[in-house]
């Protein structure tokens, strides 16, 4: 199922505002700290919906083979499947080249209208302290708000000022998982039941992915 918009407009005059956040990644694969984590920032921040959006080409790991864009997108489908807040979007594997989150911003913020205010860019702290070599950071903050997880290891205080001032800063849990473990253990022969949701260990085994 591809994503489409779920949300229905209110009459004129009773609209109700929704607060989106976005979600990107590789997610090769999608693993159950990625869902823990944006189910956290969903409470924390009030959210009506979380988008997981695989990226088709990801700016800082353009050198990096990574798995067919068909799989990492299927196997976040069936991990988001159970959550009715929970979506799954393909707009990065189908756009061309290189997955510039500035247009994948702009891209919802039209199509679902929203303000500002109530659009949320999900990243790790990481990401934060590396923002300012993204393509068009300040259009980015100028049209949606960061929302920042932290990470361990990661000083947020090396994030330029004028980026880091400006996001929403979470306390979130630190979760010690990671993809490139996953795909390790699977190659290794290694179990993975308790760091991935059930239907995606079966749809790696049964595709015989990361071996």
């Amino acid at each position: 199922m591809l994503w489409k918009d779920p949300f229905s407009r209110s009459p004129p005059g009773m609209e109700e505002e929704i607060n989106i956040g976005l979600f990107g990644g590789s997610f090769d694969p999608i693993h159950n700290g990625h869902l823990l984590l944006a189910r956290w920032t969903k409470n924390e921040l009030a959210l009506d919906r979380v988008i997981f959006i695989p990226a088709a080409i990801p700016p800082h790991k353009q050198h990096v083979l990574l798995t067919d864009a068909n799989h990492r997108f299927r196997m976040v489908q069936i991990a988001v499947e159970p959550y009715p807040d929970f979506e799954a979007s393909d707009i990065e594997l189908r756009r061309a080249g290189v997955s510039y989150t500035i247009d994948t911003v702009l891209y919802f913020k039209k199509k679902l209208k929203l303000h500002r205010r109530n659009l949320y860019l999900i990243i790790g702290a990481d990401s934060l302290v590396d923002f300012g070599n993204w393509k068009s950071p300040e259009k980015i903050v100028a049209n949606c708000q960061l929302a920042v997880l932290q990470r361990p290891d990661v000083d947020i205080d090396r994030a330029e000022p004028i980026f880091r001032q400006s996001a929403i800063l979470l306390q979130s849990p630190l979760i010690d998982i990671s993809a490139t473990e996953i795909r390790r253990r699977v190659k290794m022969g290694l179990p993975i039941a308790e760091l991935v949701p059930p239907a995606v260990e079966r749809y790696i085994h049964e595709l015989g992915l990361y071996r």
